[in-house]
C-alpha cells in the first residue's frame, strides 16, 4: 500500500507540469466508475481514493484515478496473508510463489493482528490460532468480534501440538508449567497477540499460577524459532511453542495442549483464482507434499470449511 500511495505522489507532482488536468467531480466520478456516489464518499473518508479540495469541494483528476484503478488491479493478482507464525504454511506459501504468476505475500504479526488486518482490508486471508477462554473453543469468538460486519468463510488448516521446549535431556527435569514457576527457571515468551501467547496465559490460568511466579515472563520472542533457538543457546531454560521446532532443534518437548490452525478467507476474494489455487493445496492428499518431516501436525481435517454461526 504504501508503494501504490508513493507511485500515486509522483504521478500527481508531475500532473503539476502538465498543461491540461482533467477534473471530476463526486457525481462525473461516480458515472466514470460505474459505482455509488455515496460509495465515493465513503472511499474518500476512508483516504483510499486519490482526491483533493477546491473552492471547498472534492475534486478529482482523472489520470490520478486512472492510476489508481491500474495499481489496484496490480494488486489484486496478488494475496495478502497476515496472522500467525506457523512453518508450515509458509512452506504451503514459498512452493506457491514458485509455481504460480501471482505472488503470496505473508506477514506473520500474530493471529490478533492478522484479525485487525483482515478487517481493514489490508490483508485479503487471516492464519489464526486464538483460544476463547470463555467459550472454550478456538477462533470463534475473535471472528465475531473482529469480523462482525464482514462475511468470510474459514477453512480448518491443520491441529498443532504446543508445548514446552526444554533442552536436550531436560537437564533440570521440568515436566509441567507448575515446574518452570515452582523452580524459577530462566523462561522465554511469545510477543502478545500471538495466539501463542494468549494459549500460555490460558493455561496458567487453569492451573491457578501466577505469571508473576515465572521468571522471564515479560521477555518476548517473536516467532516459534526464536523462542526455541533461545532454549538451545542457553539464553532460556525453558520456552513455549510448537512441537515442530522442538523436534528440528533437537529439544526436549513436554506437549500440553493440541490447538486448531484456521484460515480466514474474506468473502470478496474467496473466488478470486489466486485464492481458489492457494486453497486446493490444502487437500488432505496434497498437504502430504508440505508435510513430510513436519512433526506435531494433524491433517485429519485438513481442508474442511468451519461453519463459526453452527
Amino acid at each position: 500500500m504504501a508503494l501504490c500511495t508513493t507511485r500515486l505522489i509522483e504521478k500527481a507532482c508531475r500532473l503539476l507540469y502538465t498543461s491540461v488536468v482533467e477534473i471530476l467531480s463526486a457525481k462525473e466520478l461516480s458515472r466514470y466508475l460505474k459505482i455509488n456516489e455515496k460509495k465515493i464518499y465513503q472511499l474518500v473518508r476512508s483516504s483510499t481514493l486519490p482526491h483533493t479540495k477546491i473552492g471547498g469541494k472534492i475534486a478529482f483528476a482523472k489520470e490520478l484515478i486512472d492510476a489508481w484503478i491500474a495499481e489496484n488491479t496490480e494488486r489484486e493478482k496478488h494475496l495478502y496473508i497476515a496472522g500467525s507464525d506457523d512453518p508450515l504454511i509458509r512452506r504451503v506459501i514459498d512452493t506457491y510463489n514458485k509455481e504460480e504468476s501471482s505472488t503470496i505475500f505473508y506477514a506473520p504479526v500474530g493471529s490478533m493482528n492478522g484479525l485487525k488486518l483482515l478487517r481493514s482490508g489490508a490483508a485479503n486471508l487471516a492464519c489464526v490460532h486464538i483460544l476463547d477462554v470463555e467459550k472454550k473453543e478456538y477462533n470463534t469468538g475473535y471472528m465475531e468480534r473482529y469480523l462482525s460486519h464482514q462475511r468470510y468463510k474459514v477453512i480448518h488448516l491443520y491441529l498443532r501440538e504446543q508445548g514446552i521446549y526444554l533442552a536436550p535431556d531436560n537437564p533440570k527435569k521440568i515436566r509441567s508449567l507448575e515446574d518452570i514457576a515452582s523452580k524459577r527457571v530462566r523462561f522465554i515468551n511469545r510477543n502478545q497477540g500471538t495466539g501463542t501467547r494468549l494459549l500460555l496465559d490460558f493455561l496458567l490460568h487453569e492451573k491457578d499460577i501466577d505469571p508473576g511466579h515465572i521468571k522471564g515472563y515479560a521477555d518476548e520472542v517473536e516467532s516459534h524459532l526464536q523462542a526455541g533457538l533461545a532454549v538451545l543457546r542457553g539464553e532460556a531454560d525453558a520456552a513455549f511453542g510448537i512441537r515442530y521446532i522442538a523436534h528440528m532443534l533437537n529439544l526436549h518437548f513436554v506437549p500440553l495442549f493440541r490447538e486448531r490452525f484456521d484460515l480466514i478467507v474474506s468473502e470478496a476474494y474467496g473466488q478470486a483464482a489466486p485464492v481458489e489455487s492457494f486453497l486446493e493445496r490444502f487437500d488432505q492428499g496434497k498437504m502430504m507434499r508440505y508435510a513430510k518431516n513436519f512433526v506435531g501436525y494433524d491433517f485429519s481435517k485438513t481442508g474442511s470449511t468451519i461453519h463459526p454461526h453452527a
